[in-house]
């Protein structure tokens, strides 16, 4: 999920572009995870992936602000965010591993709707009748995809997506919080530095000496995460959240093609009609909040 600030410039086929690259690299990176975790733990995984990021965050923290771009006065925040980007990430990937593509993530692109959920107490902002509709259905959508109480039915996987998308609403808020102050590329440094310290702590006495081919997948994981997060960023410049959130929607289509092709999992009728009611309310969510937007810079206009 993004939230960030409406980009600055007005570009939104740019936009667009970059957003689909984006979550196409961050499927790509689902397929690798799900790929790997079938001869590797996946903490090994995270902490392969942990350091390319640290390395290539911190020289590109470097060449553009030398040492002072690491200085921070919200470590505190810093760690609340990092704890929220752990887990929520940990929970992602072990859904990941227990579940089809295509149900992990749907259940995962519910988290713009935990946010709207999450915005009144934890925001002030309250979230009125219409939010309210969408929520429900958004949240009906979940209960479709999943089907408790069906046959095949995966409490273990189906928690653990759940659990991600509510923990991907916090680390969206906390990291609102911080965006005024504190730069991306700081925030995704020290998240993936926490990565690197919790993971390699477990490495200690679970490494696992993987094939030069795994190795190698292990770095490109690595890589994909960087170019995926520096994509979504930038195509927030060039277009407001509104243009680019309903083409974060496209990972359903990539998590079915994969999944098919590469894990030949074939989602029941109920997941593609789950899914779809998840999207809507996304993109229902994503409008509502721009109509919203637009009344308020609209009246602020007129009292000036």
């Amino acid at each position: 999920m993004t939230i960030l600030k409406h980009g600055r410039h007005d570009r939104p086929m740019i936009a667009v572009a970059l957003c689909l690259i984006s979550m196409s690299l961050f499927s790509i990176q689902d397929a690798l995870i799900k790929w790997l975790t079938s001869d590797y733990w996946l903490l090994q995984l995270l902490f392969i992936r942990s350091l390319v990021i640290v390395i290539g965050s911190g020289l590109f923290i470097t060449l553009k602000q030398g040492r002072s771009g690491f200085i921070t006065r919200r470590p505190a925040d810093h760690l609340i965010r990092t704890t929220y980007n752990f887990l929520a990430f940990f929970c992602y990937y072990m859904a990941v591993t227990q579940i089809p593509l295509a149900s992990a993530t749907s259940i995962a692109l519910t988290a713009p709707l935990f946010m709207t959920a999450l915005s009144g107490p934890l925001l002030g902002e309250p979230v009125g009748f219409n939010r309210m509709i969408i929520l429900l259905a958004g949240f009906t959508g979940v209960l479709i995809v999943i089907q408790p109480g069906a046959d095949g039915f995966e409490l273990s996987g189906s928690f653990y997506a759940l659990a991600g998308a509510f923990l991907f609403a916090m680390l969206a808020i906390q990291t609102r919080k911080m965006s005024r102050s504190e730069n991306s590329e700081l925030m995704v440094f020290y998240a993936a530095v926490v990565f690197l310290l919790i993971t390699g702590a477990f490495m200690i006495f679970y490494w696992e000496t993987p094939d030069t081919t795994s190795l190698l997948l292990m770095i490109l994981l690595g890589c994909i995460t960087i170019f995926a997060q520096y994509t979504i960023v930038h195509a927030l410049q060039f277009g407001r959240i509104h243009v680019i959130a309903p083409f974060e929607y496209i990972t359903v289509v990539w998590a079915i093609l994969i999944g098919w092709l590469v894990f030949a999992e074939h989602p029941k009728p109920a997941v593609y009609a789950g899914a779809i009611l998840i999207i809507l309310a996304g993109i229902a969510i994503s409008w509502y909040e721009k109509i919203e937007f637009d009344r308020k810079t609209l009246v602020t206009a007129d009292r000036t």
